[in-house]
């Protein structure tokens, strides 16, 4: 009986074909679309979940509370960790990761700049799951120069060679001993690391602030006990941190007060298995990364839906071709439990052919799907059971659903209706057909709205006025003792005629991301806090950058106490002081008075989604971590080759390292693009599945109504006017699909753009727009039906039937 029924199965499909075909092609590239995304999508919940104690390990976070807003930072001061471990019995293990810089590591010729180095505490080794696969784990970092580093990084230094006791040079004064090696990090771990050294190392390098409790520099991370109230610990973290507090000030209430009024703080623990998906910083508490996976969701579902949906059209569409198939197995003894079974098996066939071909579609794409998405894809991913079982239910979910109408209405007609030709499909069923395209439609538009829109908004951030001029700006990492011979090494690029300014910086130009709450001026109410942000700078700072000014000068080595007491600010500093000017008005920093010098306009020295926000900037050539070059229009690649030439002759010790400004701000808004790019294509495909349906819906429409058509070109109606009566209904649906589509396009644009501080705004002519690309869309997707129709011969029409 299975045998005949998959026979009958095949054949039907067979003597079907082009219809077959959009079927399948339809749902294989609905459920292609929708497996790639929930790879993505259980990629991205899965990070940091491999580690055994991932369900107690928390990260310390806390919120700032100011007089105008509430600042969330996830860094804390650099003894929070050992404090907590020493202090809360509730906390089991603790470490800070600080990163302390990039180092230039040696062994025998071969030299490298290593970036992602952590310094941690003995305890990390004991949180984390990081796979050990040479040396001791007990034992490691107990030693003040040991070290553990990466598969990847063994191989880098030293090839095949055991790594094992092995000295690298860092910095070229340290000696660090290899006493461990660890498996690669894996890709789903927040926490991404090339080698792991002590913590004390940090001593050595001289980092300030190691014993501050009021400084908030690096993130800290805690394993509590099982069962722990976690809400308990947030208000120890709380209380610890003021009673440190309080005792460095025991000899001064005065400062601690003004502390306390500008710092009032509250910690709390996010969890682990929550930092990669809903870690936010600053002023605007936004949804992180979980909003992509929510996106992302959706989409999949509307794809998935309108893939769905085209099945279930097209097969209760055609089934209505196969009542008399229908009446003449009944008049021939088939009973109806055979004829049900037989439209849900031919339904489940299709539908198991379409998973089939996704399957295979997903497998040739999977590698330049990962290579946009950011992620290592393998064809193994697809193979997961949970993965598997969700996509063949779902699968058959839609064979059966779109069998339902054959199965259960087509096998309960009487055979007489049926040969006599009184059976008709009924209202019902095409009205049902109706709310499906029009829900297709519906998805479909919101989907191009919704690309439209954030297209604009990355492009609006990337052409955005900066307030600074981005191009052929650069800027040299200063490491280690190379700092020393910034005067020297500046003077000497001068002397090259591609290099037009030189200047130093504390931050890159891009992203200054240092602030503080201590600052005071006159007539500054005592209560008020706000965050400030400062840069130590070096002098022609505003001139290499070509910021405009206000009012005032810039820092210049003619005013020798510019590099004492002088300061320059932008207006949105002025504008928190509450002055008219600024200029030559007193500026304090806990015991230190300066005046500023110079007022610049706002610019944009953080991400441009951000506010501007008040900034302070002042010389110390102490604090200079790069060097910032701006070079003459032209051959670029010579004058970075001039740049190189001289910084190795200056600072030979040192590889020459360099990065340029708009490469970094390029690099700010590539989530955004990839999202848009991804975007992008899954709306197209989405209109095509959506395309593919109503040109199969287009076809049996024309097939159903071909007797009118041939009576009305008989008599004398035109091809237009026969085009234009078989579009005329499906452009109706399309109508409708963007009347509904628009509101909910708004609403949820709009709530989405609020997450920046400076976007576009939603014009009228990105829905109208989307709306005309629907309908033209659809109309050059029926018009091929329906031009056919109007062709055909009237007296093969007339015979029709």
């Amino acid at each position: 009986m299975l045998k005949n029924y998959l026979k009958i199965a095949f054949r039907n499909i067979a003597r079907q074909k082009g219809y077959a075909f959009i079927n399948v092609l339809g749902l294989a590239l609905g459920i292609g679309c929708c497996l790639l995304i929930m790879l993505w999508v259980m990629d991205e919940l899965s990070y940091d979940r491999f580690h055994e104690n991932a369900g107690q390990i928390y990260r310390i976070e806390q919120d700032q509370f100011y007089s105008e807003r509430t600042f969330h930072v996830n860094v804390t001061p650099y003894p929070m960790a050992q404090g907590c471990k020493d202090e809360i019995p509730e906390i089991k293990y603790a470490t800070p990761l600080p990163s302390p810089g990039t180092l230039l590591c040696r062994y025998g010729e071969k030299a490298f700049f290593e970036q992602n180095v952590l310094a941690v505490q003995p305890d990390f080794l004991a949180m984390f799951s990081f796979a050990m696969i040479r040396g001791e784990r007990d034992n490691a970092l107990q030693q003040p120069h040991s070290l553990l580093i990466t598969r990847e990084i063994a191989r880098k230094y030293f090839g095949e060679e055991d790594p094992l006791g092995k000295v690298l040079t860092v910095n070229n004064q340290y000696e660090f001993t290899v006493e461990g090696v660890l498996e690669n990090v894996p890709s789903n771990s927040t926490i991404q690391f090339d080698m792991l050294l002590p913590y004390g190392f940090l001593k050595d390098l001289e980092f300030g602030s190691l014993e501050s409790w009021g400084s908030n520099s690096i993130v800290s991370l805690v394993q509590l006990h099982e069962n722990t109230d976690v809400a308990a610990v947030n208000a120890k973290i709380t209380e610890l941190r003021f009673r440190r507090v309080e005792a460095v000030y025991q000899d001064d209430p005065e400062g601690l007060e003004r502390f306390q009024k500008r710092r009032k703080t509250a910690f709390m623990l996010m969890p682990l298995t929550d930092i990669h998906l809903h870690s936010y910083f600053g002023y605007t508490q936004s949804m992180g990364r979980i909003l992509y996976v929510y996106v992302f969701s959706i989409i999949a579902l509307f794809i998935l839906l309108i893939a769905c949906i085209n099945f279930m059209n097209l097969s209760t569409a055609r089934s209505v071709k196969r009542a008399k198939e229908v009446g003449l197995r009944k008049v021939v003894g088939a009973a109806r439990r055979q004829l049900v079974l037989q439209f849900f098996g031919e339904s489940v066939l299709l539908a198991l052919l379409g998973m089939a071909l996704a399957f295979l579609l997903v497998a040739l794409v999977l590698p330049e799907f990962g290579a946009l998405a950011g992620k290592d894809f393998s064809i193994k991913d697809l193979y997961q059971l949970r993965f598997l079982i969700g996509m063949l239910s779902v699968t058959l979910l839609t064979g059966i659903v779109a069998g339902s109408y054959p199965a259960l209405f087509l096998s309960s007609v009487r055979p007489v209706q049926v040969l006599k030709g009184t059976l008709t499909s009924g209202r019902k069923g095409s009205a049902f057909r109706k709310v499906l395209v029009v829900l297709q439609f519906t998805l479909s538009i919101m989907l191009i709205i919704g690309t439209i829109v954030i297209f604009y908004q990355v492009n609006f951030m990337q052409s955005k006025a900066l307030g600074y001029d981005k191009a052929h700006l650069l800027y040299i990492p200063l490491r280690g003792d190379t700092a020393e011979k910034f005067d020297l090494l500046k003077q000497e690029l001068l002397n090259e005629p591609r290099v037009l300014q030189v200047t130093g910086s504390g931050h890159t130009p891009s992203h200054i991301g240092s602030n503080t709450s201590g600052f005071d001026w006159p007539g500054k109410d005592p209560d008020y806090s706000i965050l400030i942000s400062v840069n130590a700078v070096g002098f022609d700072y505003v001139e290499t950058m070509k910021i405009d000014m206000l009012e005032g000068r810039s820092f210049s080595p003619e005013f020798p106490s510019d590099t004492a007491n002088a300061y320059m600010v932008n207006e949105e500093m002025v504008r928190v002081m509450g002055m008219e000017s600024a200029l030559n008005q007193r500026l304090s920093y806990g015991d230190d008075d300066g005046t500023i010098i110079g007022v610049m306009k706002n610019y944009h020295f953080q991400p441009v989604d951000r506010k501007i926000e008040p900034l302070a900037l002042y010389v110390n050539p102490k604090r200079l971590n790069y060097m910032v070059i701006r070079l003459q229009a032209g051959d670029i690649p010579a004058a970075i080759e001039a740049v190189e030439s001289t910084w190795q002759r200056v600072i030979p010790a040192y590889p020459f390292d360099y990065h340029f400004v708009d490469q970094d701000i390029d690099e700010m808004y590539r989530g955004w693009k990839d999202m848009g790019a991804l975007l992008n294509y899954f709306t197209i495909l989405a209109i095509l599945i959506a395309s593919l349906g109503l040109f199969g819906l287009a076809s049996f429409t024309a097939e159903q109504r071909t007797r009118e058509i041939g009576v009305r070109k008989v008599l004398g109606a035109s091809v237009g006017q026969l085009v234009l009566l078989i579009s005329r209904e499906f452009a109706k649906w399309v109508v409708l699909a963007n009347l509904i589509a628009w509101p909910i396009a708004y609403y949820v644009m709009n709530n989405w753009l609020q997450g920046f501080d400076y976007r576009i705004s939603l014009s009228w002519w990105i829905f109208v727009a989307s709306g005309i690309l629907a309908l033209v869309i659809a109309l050059l997707t029926v018009s091929y039906q329906s031009i056919r129709a109007a062709l055909a011969n009237p007296v093969d029409a007339l015979k029709y039937e």
